[in-house]
């Protein structure tokens, strides 16, 4: 393609184009839920297969509001694998409009996928509006009854909240810098008080605004309530789709060269990782509703997010190149990983829920090892690699984020090299907020292993999801065999 702007956004223009046809082909005459997914992982298909050989080779240096490289490719090719399996489990669900969810679910990645390379502060504000506001509408038609229409309003508050407060950022550093573009802006300054008072207001903003859709403690609150309110495809959506966007927008935020960044960007990043990671840990270890319990797993592993992201902003400030290399390795492969099991047990407690209903209480898992053992086994997995169990992979990518916050040093008067006090805090935070997490994925696989089931089993329905469930355990013991060759393959 000799447009080098069409190639590298194919894959996002087939998306935004697949998801129209869609709305406008599909409006009058319904099609059923499986053809929407067949269609829908066939769009994603599409969309891969244009990133993997239309967009190879293009030059993103020709583009001056995009921003390219292996990491953050990786990063888009989370959220297209992530979407995939989404749009494909649309077949499983019990309630709503598919067509229109899956168009929306396109619509989101989308601006997912944008927002990861955006390097133009008004594409970044599009790119996080695509991302947010058409799970808005997947709320909307998912269900007809009062408790949705309120996790509808408190969405849509929560992503209003978010673009004010992100847009508000943006307009502060372009009032410090003149410009929109994010690979110009010099955000040392002079170092007078009212330019490090701007930027200081400018990463308050944004670190909050983008850390609600995060659910970062202490603006967890309306994620936990949305997603016990919707069925369960959409709260798997919810805890996915949005948080990559609000991630991917904070690492180009992250990746600005400033001193103040060294120190108030990354001191609000790591209170907001220790609290995040021993809150999510500590409220899923009394979570008796499965909803809530998924969103505290994924609220957890965001408090990881963040503390990738307090290495990166540092490595930034001090221009240690390999080691920054080494930290978005790290970051990303915890991101992957992440992914991988959250998408999983999403996939896993659809599957279980039987007719129209949805698994909503740890209860329903007891006896699953007699009834269900390739579920229970694959829940195990996906538990044990959330917690950073050896040998699974989730061990080796929170293993290596350990590391890269525990490299981080800084000198001490007596001209000596000594660790960071706040890093080695926010290590010590993981290692207890993973004990923490071991303690409810024992909890949870000993009512799946060595409890009978309480009721007489349901059959299950939803094969699709069980099919994904077991491929996405597969695809996790397999990385976990090889860590190394993943290692390498985010370092490359």
């Amino acid at each position: 393609m000799n447009n080098p702007t069409l190639a590298i956004l194919c894959p996002q223009i087939i998306l935004v184009v697949s998801a129209c046809l869609l709305l406008l082909g599909f409006q009058h005459r319904r099609l059923s839920k499986t053809w929407v997914g067949a269609i829908g992982v066939c769009i994603f298909i599409a969309a891969g297969a244009a990133k993997a050989w239309i967009s190879s080779g293009v030059d993103a240096t020709e583009i001056a509001e995009i921003a390219v490289d292996p990491h953050i490719e990786t990063l888009q090719w989370i959220m297209l694998g992530v979407g995939g399996v989404f749009a494909g489990l649309i077949s499983q669900r019990s309630c709503g409009e598919p067509v229109e969810s899956a168009a929306m679910l396109l619509f989101s990645t989308a601006g997912g996928l944008l927002a990861a390379m955006a390097d133009d502060l008004v594409l970044l504000t599009a790119a996080l509006a695509l991302a947010y506001l058409p799970l808005v509408l997947v709320l909307f038609v998912s269900e007809k009854t009062p408790k949705p229409e309120g996790a509808t309003l408190k969405f849509a508050i929560m992503a209003g909240l978010s673009l004010c407060l992100a847009v508000l950022g943006f307009v502060f550093l372009y009032a410090f810098t003149g410009t929109t573009t994010l690979s110009m802006m010099n955000l040392h300054g002079t170092g007078s008080a009212n330019q490090t008072a701007m930027i200081s207001a400018a990463l308050i903003l944004l670190i909050t605004g983008l850390a609600i859709p995060l659910a970062a403690v202490p603006f967890h609150f309306a994620v936990v309530d949305i997603v016990d309110d919707v069925d369960g495809w959409t709260a798997g959506v919810l805890l996915l789709v949005p948080r990559l966007a609000a991630v991917s927008a904070l690492l180009r935020i992250c990746l600005l060269p400033s001193s103040v960044a060294a120190h108030l960007g990354v001191a609000l990043l790591l209170v907001l990782a220790v609290i995040t990671l021993l809150g999510g840990a500590l409220m899923a270890l009394t979570q008796t509703r499965v909803p809530r319990l998924l969103a505290n797993l994924a609220m957890a592993q965001t408090g990881w997010w963040l503390l990738g992201l307090a290495v990166i902003c540092w490595r930034v400030q001090q221009g240690d190149s390999l080691e920054l290399k080494q930290a978005r390795a790290a970051w990303t492969g915890q991101l992957g990983t992440t992914s991988l099991a959250l998408t999983g047990l999403s996939a896993v407690f659809l599957s279980l829920g039987g007719g129209d209903e949805k698994c909503r209480f740890t209860d329903e898992l007891t006896g699953l090892l007699r009834t269900e053992p390739i579920l229970a086994t694959a829940v195990l997995l996906f538990l044990f690699s959330l917690a950073g169990l050896p040998p699974l992979v989730g061990f080796w990518s929170q293993a290596a984020l350990l590391w890269t916050a525990l490299a981080v040093q800084v000198p001490n008067p007596l001209d000596l090299v000594a660790f960071h006090g706040g890093f080695v805090t926010a290590a010590g935070a993981g290692v207890v907020g993973g004990l923490v997490m071991a303690a409810v994925a024992v909890h949870t696989v000993s009512l799946m292993f060595f409890l009978p089931p309480l009721n007489k089993p349901q059959p299950r329905r939803r094969r699709a999801a069980r099919l994904v469930a077991i491929v996405l355990a597969v695809a996790l013991v397999a990385a976990s065999l090889f860590p190394r060759i993943v290692w390498d393959w985010l370092i490359r």
